[in-house]
């Protein structure tokens, strides 16, 4: 919200923090109108087991496909490889479907937190597939990728440890996947805010079904 204008008063400037860098990734987001289910089982699980850590906002949910890299600025020509592997591979829409919820350590930045999530169980394969896919694109126009694939979607960041469990099933239709930069700000050091960060969000090759 734009703030007018004010007096300084005097108060010394707080310390400088360092710039966090911003995550870059490929992924497949939701829809507006799965995220209200999403959500409900998200409440669901974490009141089942006592989960009381941050929460992502229902419009972040998402399964990632590939880590682009952690940039504190994002070069143009990094941007561009990442934006053209995307556009090298199509695939027909597919289903995503969930069974089973688990906590597993999450990533070194936020060592000592677990993560809820709900794993993709079956079908595994097509997920995989467009990951390995867009991995090999990446590769080729000089960027890293990784070579394995464990689709999931975070539901909470807590210590506390959730066991594996079966869950109703639940499921989106994947039709497209899209670069994200995920800003990494000191008051939100989990990057739990939106992931539609202004342009930053970039449509990739569409998947018709």
């Amino acid at each position: 919200m734009h703030r007018q204008q004010e007096f300084d008063f005097g108060i010394p400037l707080p310390p400088r923090q360092p710039k966090l860098p911003d995550r870059v990734f490929l992924a497949l987001l939701l829809e507006a109108k799965d995220n209200s289910r999403f959500a409900a089982l998200q409440r669901q699980l974490c009141d089942l087991n006592g989960i009381i850590g941050a929460l992502p906002l229902e419009e972040r949910f998402h399964v990632s496909l590939q880590h682009v890299g952690d940039y504190k600025r994002l070069r143009s020509k990094t941007e561009f490889a990442a934006k053209r592997s995307g556009r090298l591979v199509e695939m027909p829409a597919f289903e995503v479907a969930f069974h089973h919820g688990v906590s597993f350590p999450g990533r070194p930045a936020v060592r000592g937190d677990r993560r809820l999530v709900r794993s993709c169980f079956w079908p595994k394969r097509p997920v995989c597939e467009l990951s390995q896919l867009i991995g090999i694109a990446m590769k080729a126009n000089g960027l890293k990728s990784a070579d394995h694939c464990v689709p999931h979607v975070t539901l909470a960041y807590d210590e506390k440890f959730a066991p594996r469990q079966a869950i109703d099933p639940i499921s989106f239709v994947a039709r497209e996947f899209i670069l994200i930069q995920q800003p990494a700000r000191p008051d939100d050091p989990q990057g739990l805010g939106s992931l539609v960060p202004d342009h930053r969000v970039v449509m990739l090759q569409s998947r018709a079904s």
